[in-house]
């Protein structure tokens, strides 16, 4: 009985310490290579790509189609205060 109550336990507090999976960020750029076939999206401005595929790379760079703008967030109007 004992070791059933210990196996419990340090089974509870082994799920206690799982943490939820988080996804991979999706950056705005990828590097395109042709010749190998390979694509990388990793870059997050224009320039770091260029700066990555350009030179003996020989890649060109594209928007990431998997890509999509953050949220606009609403704007909040100010209350009025009244005069008195």
């Amino acid at each position: 009985m004992r070791m059933i109550v210990c196996l419990l336990g340090v089974t509870i507090a082994g799920i206690g310490c799982i943490r939820p999976a988080t996804a991979a960020p999706v950056y705005r750029w990828c590097a395109s290579y042709e010749d190998r076939g390979d694509m990388t999206c990793a870059y997050d401005t224009f320039q770091q790509c260029l700066d990555t595929a350009r030179g003996g790379a020989g890649g060109m760079c594209m928007e990431n189609p998997a890509w999509r703008p953050a949220p606009i967030a609403p704007m909040r109007h100010k209350a009025k205060r009244k005069a008195g």
